[in-house]
């Protein structure tokens, strides 16, 4: 209820979409500093939105934590690389 009143009544409030669509760019960084206030605020009156991001950024990690536990690929087989492009051509 106060979330959906701050929305409507706060000038420049984020909605829970708005976050979502910011989400990538909190992460990395790229927001201005109104912008990363903006969210941070609305994080702070939704817990919707925390579990969200905090998902959000578990997965990363889990994913990198995942692709740094794999074994690079010394080669990759011509037949597969042919077979790939072939692919491609068909569509």
């Amino acid at each position: 209820m106060i979330k959906r009143l701050m929305t409507r009544y706060v000038p420049g409030m984020l909605t829970c979409e708005e976050v979502d669509n910011f989400l990538y760019d909190f992460h990395e960084g790229q927001l201005s500093y109104a912008e990363r206030i903006k969210f941070k605020l609305h994080l702070s009156m939704c817990s919707e939105c925390r579990a969200y991001v905090q998902g959000y950024i578990n997965t990363i990690r889990n994913t990198q934590a995942d692709i740094k536990k794999t074994e690079p690929v010394e080669t990759i087989p011509e037949e597969l690389i042919e077979a790939i492009l072939k692919s491609r051509t068909k569509k």
